[in-house]
Formats: structure tokens, sequence, C-alpha cells
């Protein structure tokens, strides 16, 4: 099954850690549902100066939500939600927080000394934004694009992304999404879903694909749609870069994913950032479409994951296979990872080729969220589990081939988020 010496990282949103998953080891029947596969735990937020009455420093609430490594397999790149948060201001209100990003040395990530330490932390870049969720790297791999869902202090507002000079680990600029209605009101003080959503865009996830030139996606969790950036335009910080039609798609999305060949975009339409229903597809976006500027770029809306019950899925994050035949998404209200025919779905047929329930061990909901593919193809590997306490998260690894769960690995962080695949370096 395995041709690479595989890991997966796991960002720990809860515990602030980033946990490195042997893939080989978590495949051994012996290891089943254990954490006896991870390798190693590192942090990765920062210490906090001692506050009034406080005798030692201690870590940030950094919340680490994504999770993306460098094509060079030499550093890693870890979206902190909440930057260098108190713990207990984060504890009262998760939203609204300058965000960092952290830079890690994936070699170190393997070297056990590291553990439960900032060894393997190479940097942190302050995003100089409020609650940064996605990133994604620039055609150039010079670039550094990350998205802010929030203003200061917070769930709405958020409309911006920032863009980070690899070489010198520094914020060139932020790029700014429209707001709709051609208004521009004050954040919503309220917490989502409230009706008072639904002028800023809120980006969560970002994907990139290098047609005509280079273009950027977001999944607008605040207004339900998808916005698409020029990258050249974006990356000089031009006027006009964002393509004017947002392509609406079901519900707020999250997560959002390009096939290899850049010809299509996925979005996995979440919830309603204004009503909180949840929702029940996922988008495919074709890309040329898109680039023209029209909002009917949406060719295929494709239910997933939807139950004997009927009710909503609430798709969390999609990604591709390395072929681009099918797309992979996770439903964290039922529970299971779909799987998409690609083709099929282009042209209107039924197309969920199959989907595999989930199970948490220690009977919990599964509550699945971030998804990865492979390299190679044949593996795919989901992170999940309910908000429990420190390693109370799970990774399932699903063998596509055999179109099975073939192994699940207990005790990477506290509602982890998103994972990666890397190679031990």
């Amino acid at each position: 099954m395995l041709d690479r010496d595989l890991c997966v990282l796991v960002s720990g949103r809860w515990d602030n850690t980033v946990s490195v998953v042997d893939v080989r080891a978590a495949l051994a029947p012996e290891n089943e549902a254990t954490p006896n596969a991870i390798l190693n735990t590192v942090r990765v937020t920062p210490d906090l100066a001692p506050a009034a009455g406080e005798t030692a420093s201690r870590p940030a609430s950094g919340q680490p939500v994504s999770i993306l490594v460098a094509p060079t397999a030499d550093r890693v790149f870890v979206v902190n939600h909440s930057g260098s948060a108190r713990p207990e201001a984060a504890a009262a209100f998760q939203h609204g927080h300058p965000g960092a990003i952290a830079v890690l040395d994936l070699a170190l990530l393997f070297d056990r000394r590291t553990a439960g330490t900032l060894a393997a932390v190479r940097t942190f870049i302050e995003t100089g934004t409020a609650g940064p969720v996605g990133s994604a790297l620039a055609p150039d791999a010079r670039h550094l694009l990350v998205t802010s869902a929030e203003a200061a202090g917070r769930e709405d507002g958020g409309r911006q992304i920032t863009v980070i000079d690899l070489e010198s680990n520094r914020v060139l600029h932020q790029v700014m999404l429209a707001a709709r209605g051609g208004t521009e009101p004050a954040p919503s003080p309220h917490a989502a879903p409230h009706p008072t959503f639904g002028h800023y865009p809120c980006p969560n996830g970002i994907a990139v694909s290098p047609f005509a030139g280079g273009l950027a996606f977001t999944a607008n969790g605040g207004t339900g749609d998808v916005s698409v950036i020029r990258l050249a335009a974006a990356l000089r910080n031009e006027p006009g870069a964002e393509v004017a039609a947002p392509i609406p798609v079901e519900a707020g999305p999250f997560g959002i994913a390009a096939s290899p060949d850049g010809g299509l975009v996925a979005v996995a339409s979440r919830e309603d950032a204004r009503t909180g229903t949840h929702g029940r597809t996922v988008s495919l976006i074709d890309v040329e479409r898109a680039a023209a500027g029209f909002a009917e770029g949406e060719v295929a809306r494709v239910p997933v994951g939807i139950g004997s019950d009927g009710g909503p899925s609430r798709p969390f994050d999609v990604a591709f296979t390395p072929d681009g035949r099918q797309v992979l998404a996770t439903c964290n209200r039922s529970g299971v990872v779909s799987c998409v025919d690609v083709a099929k779905a282009l042209t209107g047929k039924p197309c969920e080729s199959f989907r595999l329930a989930l199970t948490d061990p220690s009977g919990g909901e599964p509550c699945p969220r971030g998804i990865a593919v492979a390299p190679g193809g044949r593996l795919a590997a989901v992170v999940g589990g309910r908000k429990g306490g420190p390693r109370s998260s799970l990774v399932w690894l699903i063998d596509l081939a055999e179109r099975r769960v073939a192994a699940t690995v207990a005790g990477v962080g506290n509602e982890a988020y998103a994972l990666a695949f890397a190679e031990r370096p």
C-alpha cells in the first residue's frame, strides 16, 4: 500500500500543537485505535509574558486550524486563528483575535527532542488581521496567501487576504474583498448565526489554480459564495484584483480545493451564517468560467453524505484525488466521507461513488473535519472527533482502492481541524 515513508501532520486546535503520525505504524493492526503511531507532538503557539499576579509564562491559545507543507518539503505553515491570545480570552470568545502564522522546520518535527517545546518553530508571522483560517501558496511558491474570516473582536467582518513574502517572512499587504450590497456597515456584534451577517465575505478556505496566470478562490462563510482573485494583480497590490462576480453556492462554505489540472474548484457548503442552516452539497466551479467573471461558474451541485433521515450532512472539507477524477468530502453532521465521481457530476448523473461511515472507538460522534489525499492516491486521511479535552481527536486512514477505513489513530489533539501528508525528511 505504501511506496513512500509518509506521515500525517495534524493541527490540534485547542491544545496548540501539531502532531506527527507515522502512516506505516498506524496501519499496523496492533496499533489500531491507539496513539502508538504518533511520533511527536510539538507546540506551535508562543509563550505569554506573565500577567499581573502570575509568576511564570504560559502558552498562548493560538487555535492552530489549518496546516500546509511547502513544496520544498522543508517548512510547514500553521495558521493560528487567535495568534497570541490568552487562554481565558480565547475560551470566552474564540473569534476576532489577532492571528499569526507559525513557520515550522519539517525536519525538526521528526526530532523527538522537540516534543512539547517550541524548538520546531522557525518564526511567527503576525498576519495583521483577525481570525485567519486558510492558507495557500501562490504558483511562484514565494508568496503565502492567508484568509481572514473575522474583524477585530467580532466573528463577522472578515474580508482580507494577507500576502506574505516567504523569503523575508514579512507581510507585504492585504487584498480587500468586496462587501456585499454596496454598503460597508459595522460588522455584526453577534455570534453566528444571526440575520445581521451577510455583508462581509468572512473567507475560510482558499485554493489556487494556475489557470489564466493564477487565480485564487475563497470559500466565503459569511456570504455563502466564492470570490475569485487574479493573483498577478493581488501580488502587486493593484486595485481590481477581485473578479466582479462572486459565485453563489448552497450555504456558507468552509473547505475548498482546486483540481490537480487547475480546471475545477470544489467547495464544501457547511452552514448559513445568517440562519444556521446546515448545508448538504459540494459545488464544482469551472475555473475558466469563473475567470471570465460569470457568476454562473458553478457547474455542478452534488448532495453528499445525506443520511436516511434526509437531513443536512454539513460538508466541512474537500480534497481531489491526484488524477482529478474524484472529490472526497467530509460530512461533519452525518459522520461520513463521501466520494464524488467528477465526470458523472459534470453530466448530471448520480455521482456519489461510495461513502464510508466513520466511528469513534470511545463511542462519541465522529464529527469529521479536515481531509487530505496522499501523493500516490491510495490513501486519504481524515481528522475529527469531539471537542473533549486534550488528545480527544482522531485520525482515520482510508484505503481508497478498497473503499474501507484502514486505520484509526487516537489522541491527536483537541478538536483537531486540519491535516496534511508529508514525507519523512
